[in-house]
C-alpha cells in the first residue's frame, strides 16, 4: 500500500488552473504531497488537448510528462493486473479511463483525488 493518492485529470486541471479553487484544503493538501499519475490520465488530459478540449498542457523540453516529474508527480505504473480488473468491475461507471484509475487504486489501496463520487461505489476512498 502506498501512503499517497492517484490524482484523476480533474484534480490535475483544477490544482492548476485555478489553484485548486473548486477543491477543499484535504484536496489542495493532497496535491501538494506524494502523488502519483496514471499513463491513463497523461493520454486522457493530452488526448483531451490535442482535440482542443483543454489548452495546450505545459511541457519541459516539449514533454508534459517531464513537466509532470518536475512537479513532484510520479508515475503510477499500470499493470496486467489494473487491466484484467478494471474489466471485471461492475458496470456503475461507464468511462473506461475512470475504470482504470478505479482498477490501479484499487489494485495499489490508494486513495483518489477527485470529484467523481462513482468511484466510491466501488470501495475507493475520495479526496477532493
Amino acid at each position: 500500500m502506498s501512503d499517497g493518492c492517484l490524482a484523476d485529470a480533474c484534480a490535475i486541471i483544477a490544482f492548476f488552473a485555478d489553484g485548486g479553487a473548486s477543491m477543499t484544503e484535504t484536496g489542495i493538501a493532497a496535491m501538494q504531497r506524494d502523488v502519483a499519475i496514471s499513463p491513463i490520465t497523461v493520454w486522457e488530459l493530452a488526448r483531451k488537448a490535442s482535440i482542443g478540449k483543454l489548452p495546450p498542457l505545459p511541457t519541459v523540453a516539449g514533454s508534459f510528462t517531464r513537466w509532470l516529474a518536475e512537479q513532484g508527480f510520479r508515475l503510477q505504473p499500470l499493470t496486467w493486473a489494473d487491466t484484467e480488473r478494471a474489466t471485471a468491475l461492475p458496470p456503475i461507471h461507464k468511462d473506461p479511463m475512470d475504470r482504470m484509475l478505479i482498477a490501479q487504486a484499487l489494485n495499489a489501496a490508494m486513495p483518489v483525488i477527485t470529484e467523481d463520487g462513482l468511484y466510491r461505489q466501488y470501495g475507493v476512498t475520495t479526496v477532493w
